[in-house]
């Protein structure tokens, strides 16, 4: 029977793949930008319907992709909190399940509450929504951004943990390259709404790419990671059933 420590780090590994299938699959949104002929395809029932069902189809995938591997983690951080290895990992369990929830949840009041302000202001039918964004969309949006990278710290600093216990460098460098992503997002939207247009565009941009190849590699590093460390922890449980037949 597979201890609670072995089926949490499958679970953790399977959540990896899952997300690593996500990040790849979204590529073909960004290399071929459906978005790109929306205006000319507005003119063409057929093109906009052609667009409309790309868009669907690999967001309803991607949705797929990504709920699928929170829950694996969820399960997974649920189970190496049973192991009893480490106290910390109660922690990660809730703040992996609560984190996304609530930060959604608060990015999603944010736009409300966003909208409506910029309704009451009449920024709406000035045309003026992107000077007012600079100056206030930070208010809105902030507090779902920090809940959700908070969360991704402590998440990070357990699978570093881990990988520090396990002594395996691959899930080591994962979480740390996964705390650099985790810490590079939030930084895009201040980065966006401070300076001169072109340059925060540009270093926005920059960040963005820069979290996306940190996210892709650690999810990459993750799924090797993990299934490295089952491999240790079941080798050790072995031994120690050996001893104690012994």
């Amino acid at each position: 029977m597979l201890s609670e420590a072995v089926k949490g780090l499958n679970r953790l590994r399977n959540s990896a793949i899952l997300s690593l299938a996500a990040s790849l699959f979204s590529l073909p949104l960004t290399a071929f930008s459906p978005f790109r002929g929306l205006g000319t395809a507005t003119e063409d029932v057929v093109a906009l319907f052609a667009v409309l069902i790309w868009v669907l189809v690999f967001g309803l995938l991607l949705l797929a992709l990504m709920l699928a591997a929170w829950v694996l983690k969820v399960l997974g951080w649920w189970s190496m909190c049973k192991s009893g290895m480490r106290r910390f990992y109660c922690v990660t369990r809730y703040a992996v399940l609560l984190g996304p929830i609530i930060g959604v949840s608060l990015l999603l009041v944010g736009g409300v509450a966003l909208v409506f302000e910029a309704l009451s202001r009449g920024v709406l039918a000035n045309d003026e929504l992107g000077e007012m964004q600079e100056g206030t969309v930070l208010l809105y949006v902030l507090p779902g951004l920090l809940v959700m990278t908070i969360a991704s710290v402590i998440e990070g600093v357990s699978a570093l943990d881990v990988g520090l216990l396990t002594g395996v460098k691959s899930l080591t460098l994962g979480a740390v390259t996964y705390l650099i992503a985790s810490l590079l997002q939030p930084l895009q939207l201040p980065t966006a709404a401070l300076g001169s247009k072109e340059l925060a565009s540009g270093v926005a941009s920059g960040l963005n790419w820069a979290s996306s190849a940190a996210s892709l590699l650690a999810s990459l590093l993750f799924a090797v990671g993990f299934h490295r460390a089952k491999g240790r922890v079941i080798q050790s449980e072995a031994q120690r059933e050996a001893v104690g037949a012994a």
